[in-house]
């Protein structure tokens, strides 16, 4: 069964006050329930391939732009050019991370699927700012599950204000409530994990004269807070980085990855070493999972290499094309199409699409065309990957969204802006009931 919901909504703008440095509480804001009409129209289904939330370039702004109609349906002023954009877990609110004004704000995209049992149905509304943000101390890394949002804050050694990590489900962004939180006593530049009740985080001591933490410890959920079970003995110098898959939690260390497996309720550690190859101060400092994929992908002085927890390897992927001269760099990249693929894109606007089965080459696609010496000066060209088939690439220079099938390896659409975009990410049904991929 499909439905259709269009009612008329008065739109949200919420002002978004910066807050001091000392780093408040989530901000909890009371607000009127939204109505749902529903309908049960057969005849008008949700065939929308989702919408692009985007940044423009040096404003303190965010657009959300209708794939289908490639227009702007709704803009939010926000206290500061975001410093990240990221989509909840069903894609259907994206949070505007603004790191320096200490705060994250919410839009619902208006697109979103509801299990009712014996149907799921589709809802279609225009996009609106959420009440629902969070006013903690520099807001950095945000990582996520199929029903989390993890944020961590780094805080401020120069204020004192603490570190603190935010677990946020999308029933927590819709009722307008705090989400579950872990507070610490100390600031770090710090990565956390959430795995159902627990959340994997780090543990940094106060007196270390760097803020990266070296070690990790696993945290479970206790009446809207966390609390330390178990801190591991393994060491994790340097510590940048985290990811998952099914049964995984990888950091990054200057040493080599530190690795936690999950069995039921009981967490072990162990250490994959660098390999000889890694000299001087290479060291992973990015890793990226999939719970598709057993192996994890991990970044050291700008290179791609494979995880593998089972025979505790690190290996080099073959990414660049050697034709190539200079060769190019990666400037975002991620899995796509539920972990099928790995995605790069380059400095040179190409995307290269890898096999995560193995890393082998799928296929190239030259993205960009514009004359790339007119990059704007700080842009770079960014990447939003969906759950399925579908890449989206911004060009700067000449203010278009570029659209990439996949599978098919091509550009399949533009779209034209009237400003300058900067961040994006997806926004949308993964699977809509109407049975055409929007993503």
């Amino acid at each position: 069964m499909k439905t259709s919901v269009l009612p008329s909504l008065t739109l949200l703008f919420v002002a978004a006050l910066l807050s001091g440095c000392g780093g408040s509480d989530t901000k909890i804001v009371e607000r009127e329930p939204v109505p749902i009409e529903d309908d049960h129209d057969h005849d008008d289904e949700v065939t929308t391939q989702g919408r692009l939330l985007i940044s423009a370039k040096d404003q303190a702004k965010v657009s959300v732009v209708d794939i289908n109609e490639k227009s702007v349906l709704h803009e939010v002023a926000v206290s500061e050019a975001p410093n990240a954009l990221y989509a909840s877990p069903n894609h259907r609110y994206g949070f505007v991370v603004q790191r320096t004004a200490d705060r994250v704000d919410v839009i619902d995209g208006g697109l979103w699927q509801e299990d009712h049992g014996d149907h799921l149905d589709d809802y279609d509304q225009p996009p609106k700012q959420m009440l629902f943000s969070i006013n903690k101390t520099r807001p950095t890394h945000f990582t996520g599950t199929d029903e989390q949002s993890v944020i961590f804050f780094d805080g401020n050694g120069e204020t004192a204000a603490p570190a603190s990590v935010g677990v946020f489900t999308e029933t927590d962004i819709a009722n307008n409530t705090a989400g579950t939180v872990l507070e610490y006593s100390t600031h770090m530049h710090g990565a956390a994990q959430g795995r159902g009740d627990y959340l994997i985080s780090t543990v940094r001591d106060a007196a270390a004269t760097s803020t990266l933490p070296d070690r990790v410890a696993v945290y479970r959920a206790h009446n809207g807070y966390f609390v330390d079970e178990t801190i591991f003995s393994e060491n994790c110098p340097g510590l940048h980085g985290s990811a998952q898959n099914e049964k995984q939690i990888a950091f990054g260390c200057t040493d080599g990855v530190l690795v936690i497996t999950q069995t039921d309720t009981t967490f072990t550690a162990k250490k994959i070493t660098n390999p000889p190859s890694f000299t001087g101060t290479t060291r992973i400092g990015t890793v990226l999972g999939d719970n598709a994929v057993d192996e994890f992908i991990g970044i050291a002085a700008g290179q791609f290499y494979a995880i593998n927890t089972s025979t505790n390897t690190i290996t080099p992927v073959n990414w660049v094309d050697a034709s190539i001269s200079p060769a190019p760099t990666a400037s975002s990249y991620g899995f796509a199409d539920d972990g099928e693929f790995f995605v790069i894109l380059d400095n040179q606007g190409k995307l290269t699409i890898l096999h995560s089965d193995d890393w082998s080459l799928k296929a190239r696609v030259q993205a960009i065309t514009s004359n790339i010496t007119a990059l704007p000066t700080g842009s770079k060209f960014e990447l939003a990957l969906t759950p399925g088939h579908f890449a989206y690439v911004s060009d700067p220079i000449t203010n278009q969204i570029k659209q990439i099938h996949l599978d098919e390896a091509k550009v399949n659409t533009t779209i034209q802006l009237d400003f300058v975009p900067n961040k994006l990410t997806w926004l949308g049904i993964a699977e809509p009931t109407a049975g055409e991929h929007s993503h």
